[in-house]
């Protein structure tokens, strides 16, 4: 295995880790949200 295929494995796994970061972080932003993206409000379930 090359340098640059081992380079390519790491960035893959950082691009990945960045994008499951993107998501908590929107996830916790958004916790006491209480409208859906359409604007109504959101009946609770699911």
């Amino acid at each position: 295995m090359g340098i640059f295929s081992s380079i390519n494995i790491a960035a893959s796994g950082l691009s990945a880790q960045r994008t499951r970061l993107d998501v908590i972080s929107n996830n916790i932003a958004n916790v006491d949200t209480t409208r859906t993206p359409g604007g109504g409000l959101s009946d609770g379930a699911g």
